[in-house]
């Protein structure tokens, strides 16, 4: 637990918004990007998958989302109320608009900031996203019980264990199919893994996502985006998001839908692939 917190000390600031406080990672220079991370991340996530995709050739702004690490869950708080609080991060930055990166559950709150802002939102990118499809008749709908919530993913020690002694559970539930292991490299492992620690610290938000996004996202009214919008998912996501991103498709026909052969949730060795799709986009709607 000291490695993991010492690996985030000194690379997040917390900046003071009209709507509160927000932690905030940055990284390299150029057009802004704005990078909403996805479940048990935090700022080094959003800045880990944005230099991954980016480079340093843009302004990666990473922001922590709510009850994750230094940004505190306000009270009643919502997908709604989070696009307002990256508004108003913007505003803190004197950032007039920048392109949107959303990634799995961080895609609510993007594409309620290209939603509900649209003059902020260049261009909108959802990589994996958690957004709504129609659940099939039957299906259970209930999310993770509260013990589970609550004390299970705040503990230090049980997820500790749990990276320690059941890596292809940890490896299962960042969305990486069985046939895929073999493939990972030991970096990969360790990136993946220092997304979930410290525990403690990230809870309160994956609590929040999970009580909020699982097992089926809110519907949102996509059909009334305007920003030039790329989904981009695999078909073996075990999440289903390249179920997700063809439905979204038919509601948004303007949107370029990308579906890789494998890679899961992570997009494991679809790197090169990726990259070449975002870069491709922004230079045409840039």
């Amino acid at each position: 637990m000291r490695r993991a917190r010492a690996r985030l000390a000194g690379r997040s600031r917390v900046v003071t918004t009209t709507r509160g406080p927000v932690e905030l990672g940055e990284c390299g220079t150029g057009p802004p990007v704005l990078v909403v991370h996805g479940m048990s991340g935090g700022f080094d996530m959003g800045l880990s998958i944005g230099t991954d995709i980016l480079g340093d050739k843009f302004r990666i702004i990473a922001p922590s989302r709510f009850g994750y690490l230094r940004s505190p869950l306000p009270s009643g708080a919502t997908h709604a109320t989070q696009a307002d609080t990256l508004a108003a991060l913007l505003d803190s930055l004197d950032v007039p608009s920048a392109v949107v990166i959303g990634v799995s559950a961080g895609a609510q709150s993007a594409t309620q900031l290209a939603l509900r802002h649209p003059q902020r939102v260049n261009a909108l990118i959802l990589i994996t996203p958690a957004l709504f499809m129609p659940p099939e008749p039957g299906a259970n709908q209930a999310g993770p019980p509260a013990f589970v919530l609550d004390r299970v993913l705040g503990s230090d020690f049980l997820m500790w264990a749990m990276v320690r002694f059941a890596r292809g559970l940890v490896l299962r539930i960042a969305g990486v199919p069985a046939a895929l292991h073999d493939q990972i490299t030991p970096e990969f492992r360790h990136k993946v893994v220092d997304w979930f620690l410290p525990a403690s610290a990230r809870h309160v938000g994956l609590a929040h996502d999970m009580r909020t996004t699982i097992p089926v996202a809110p519907d949102l009214p996509i059909e009334q985006l305007t920003a030039p919008a790329l989904l981009v998912s695999a078909a073996d996501d075990p999440y289903k998001t390249a179920e997700i991103i063809r439905y979204s498709g038919t509601r948004l026909p303007t949107a370029r839908v990308v579906v890789c052969d494998s890679g899961g949730h992570v997009l494991l060795g679809q790197d090169d692939r990726v990259r070449r799709e975002v870069r491709q986009f922004l230079d045409v709607v840039l």
